[in-house]
Formats: C-alpha cells, sequence, structure tokens
C-alpha cells in the first residue's frame, strides 16, 4: 500500500484523533506511522475494526518495536485491545517493507520483520 493509498483512507474516515494532543488537527497523512509500508494494510484493517468496536480514533502512537507492530491508545474495551493484539501478533508474519509473508529477523544488530528478500537485501546494505 503506498502512501497515497493510506493518506486518502485516513481522509476518507476523518483522519485519527491524536491522544496525546487533543488540540491537534486531525491525523491525516501515514507520515504519522512510524512503520513501514508493507503494514500499512494491517493497519487499515486493524482502524476499520475497531472503529467498527466502537473505539473513538484516539491513538497515541503507532510504530515498528522490537520487529513488531505497536498501536497505542488511550483507552478501548477489551475487545478493542484483544483486535489490537492480533494485529501486532501478525506483523511479526509481516514483511514491514512489502507485506508479503515474513518472519522477525535478530541477526541484523535490530529486530526486523522481513521477508526473505528483503531480509537479504537488508544483509548486504550491512554489510557494505
Amino acid at each position: 500500500m503506498t502512501d497515497e493509498q493510506m493518506n486518502e483512507f485516513l481522509q476518507s474516515i476523518g483522519g485519527l484523533e491524536n491522544g496525546f494532543y487533543t488540540d491537534r488537527e486531525p491525523i491525516m497523512e501515514c507520515g504519522f506511522f512510524a512503520v513501514g509500508n508493507g503494514w500499512f494494510p494491517l493497519i487499515k484493517e486493524l482502524i476499520e475494526d475497531l472503529i467498527y468496536l466502537g473505539w473513538d480514533k484516539q491513538t497515541c502512537q503507532v510504530k515498528e518495536k522490537f520487529g513488531g507492530l505497536r498501536f497505542y491508545i488511550n483507552g478501548g474495551s477489551d475487545e478493542i485491545f484483544d483486535r489490537i493484539s492480533k494485529a501486532e501478533s501478525d506483523s511479526y508474519e509481516t514483511c514491514e517493507v512489502c507485506g508479503e509473508p515474513g518472519e522477525l529477523r535478530r541477526d541484523l544488530g535490530w529486530y526486523w520483520t522481513f521477508c526473505e528478500e528483503h531480509y537479504q537485501e537488508k544483509k548486504v546494505e550491512r554489510n557494505k
């Protein structure tokens, strides 16, 4: 999923609310997400599901940590937090770069979730 597609999605739902700074404009651009584009489909589906479950769209942070997706919000039901946990778990099987099936790689000096192609590219990049 491209930046443009994710931005269009965010605009179509009226953006997300900044959970830290509620006086700011809605989050309408994917630059808020500190992750690779390969996880955008996971995030889009997660947001759609959370809205369906009654989530208030307040988002504190969305990032990669230890090779997995982290999606932080201020509050919600157990069902909402269970859905977030599922997306975070799914991220460990999804390449952060391209969205294809991937796995957690721990031998690159940092934890990453990559498909084989992007894993090999990162290895070459690190050895330059």
